[in-house]
């Protein structure tokens, strides 16, 4: 699904609409809207305002200083499109923590799982423990964008993906990766 949006704004009426967009996007949006309620003439008072969505300032400088002292960027994948300690800060807020303590305990959960994916070990358990996987498709398509963005061929043919589908369903691991891939070849076909 796109998670792109549109703002249309009436200048004379001081009034502003927005259409589509996505939840995680919100923050993004939301910079766009105080920038068009400014040209609008509305005072806006950033010293007050408060985000809601993400740990105070004091949190996130510890989780940063925290990623540094254990060169979490340094562990960065040449091919991953942003620094860790940013993607996770993005990704997971609060929970970035988990991360750090889950790599400072198994460096090799820092490696990529599902080879042509971004997503870490790391990333993968805490998704097992946090999100209500019941199918493959909930990860590879609700909680994550693999499948939005990566080809069905290309993540198929990833041993990791199996390996994810374990940390996932445990001993149904193998059954949950056929069901996905006999539901998705019926859809192909229909």
């Amino acid at each position: 699904m796109s998670r792109k949006h549109a703002i249309e704004v009436d200048a004379d009426a001081a009034h502003v609409s927005i259409f589509g967009g996505k939840i995680t996007d919100c923050i993004n949006i939301g910079d766009e809207i105080i920038e068009l309620a400014k040209s609008l003439g509305v005072d806006v008072d950033e010293k007050y305002r408060t985000w809601y969505g993400e740990p105070d300032d004091r949190t996130r400088d510890e989780f940063f200083h925290q990623a540094r002292l254990m060169a979490l960027d340094a562990m960065t994948d040449t091919r991953s499109s942003e620094p860790l300690s940013i993607r996770f800060w993005r990704r997971y807020g609060n929970e970035a923590f988990e991360m750090l303590e889950r790599i400072r305990e198994d460096p090799t959960t820092v490696e990529r799982m599902i080879e042509t994916a971004e997503y870490l070990r790391c990333e993968i358990e805490h998704t097992a423990r946090r999100e209500m996987i019941v199918k493959l498709d909930d990860f590879l398509r609700r909680r994550s964008k693999i499948s939005l963005v990566i080809r069905q061929g290309d993540f198929l043919r990833s041993p990791g993906l199996l390996e994810a589908c374990r940390v996932f369903f445990g001993e149904d691991a193998e059954a949950r990766l056929r069901q996905y891939i006999d539901t998705s070849s019926h859809r192909r076909q229909s």
